[in-house]
């Protein structure tokens, strides 16, 4: 069933690894049904949810946007049931929720300004021109690990410089939710692409990132990441997810509307980055303490 669950979620254009993750879930909660009941059973209510939540909560121990996203993939599976008929009544996902009985700020992880230096450092050290486009890539558009090695030669506009109407950038052509968006790029992303391309090899594949056995994986850019972290000798390794967060942050602190943060970034909406990056995070909080006089 949950194959066929999967297939109609590909019929609605969900990306391969939102799909992956709903697989994730459901199974994780039908491992937990059938162990719990004794028997396998296809049928889902409302009680079963709510029980699955408080062994998430009590035994897994998990954080509530964990367990709130566990959640929501099994009621989009319930109601998918719901609708063969194999669940007589469809459940509301309000109601099974994990309220958050406290609100907290939801801090995300930043490279902080020297480690940046020094890992950008190393990668220039190397003088390798593709691993150079990728930091530029990263840290200058905030793309995502996939819309990355998803990108293809056609999929850029450079320009020799930038002007009213006449601005490089690169199209992501099928970013989170199979949505499309322009998003531009500085001289420094331009320049490291450009010195790129000179040195690219010559390949039937139209993909940008080529390694020696084709176009580079997700895989393949985090273990350059981790190689260049290693030699940086930073203490935490840089992943693209917090070359996103840099990107993000570093705009907002420089005065950027987050409107504008959210179109370059392809988040789902503005409130997104409201909660993700326009809040204060705890250094900054103890910053403002310590400048009290009193």
């Amino acid at each position: 069933m949950i194959e066929q669950f999967e297939n109609e979620l590909r019929r609605e254009g969900k990306s391969p690894l939102t799909i992956e993750a709903y697989r994730t879930d459901i199974s994780q909660f039908q491992e937990w049904l059938s162990g719990t009941l004794g028997y396998e059973s296809e049928k889902i209510t409302e009680t079963d949810v709510r029980e699955f939540r408080q062994y998430l909560n009590l035994q897994k121990k998990l954080k509530p946007t964990s367990i709130n996203r566990k959640l929501k993939s099994v009621v989009l599976y319930q109601r998918y049931l719901f609708k063969l008929g194999i669940c007589k009544e469809e459940v509301q996902l309000q109601k099974v929720l994990l309220k958050h009985t406290i609100h907290l700020d939801h801090e995300v992880k930043v490279i902080e300004k020297q480690e940046l230096y020094r890992f950008k450092r190393t990668i220039e050290a190397e003088n390798n021109k593709r691993d150079i486009a990728i930091y530029y890539l990263l840290f200058g558009t905030g793309i995502r690990c996939s819309e990355l090695v998803a990108i293809e030669l056609d999929d850029f506009y450079l320009t020799e410089r930038n002007g009213k109407n006449n601005y490089s950038h690169v199209l992501i052509r099928n970013g989170k939710g199979s949505k499309s968006r322009k998003v531009n790029l500085n001289a420094q992303t331009v320049s490291a692409i450009k010195d790129y391309l000179d040195v690219r090899p010559t390949s039937e594949s139209n993909r940008l990132l080529l390694g020696q056995r084709g176009p580079l994986t997700r895989l393949a850019i985090n273990k350059i990441l981790d190689k260049y972290s290693k030699i940086a000798q930073l203490e935490e390794k840089v992943n693209p997810h917090a070359a996103r967060h840099t990107f993000c942050s570093t705009l907002i602190k420089s005065g950027v509307d987050p409107k504008t943060v959210c179109l370059l970034s392809g988040h789902s909406s503005v409130d997104v980055v409201y909660r993700f990056y326009v809040s204060s995070n705890a250094e900054d909080k103890q910053r403002a303490v310590d400048g009290m006089q009193i």
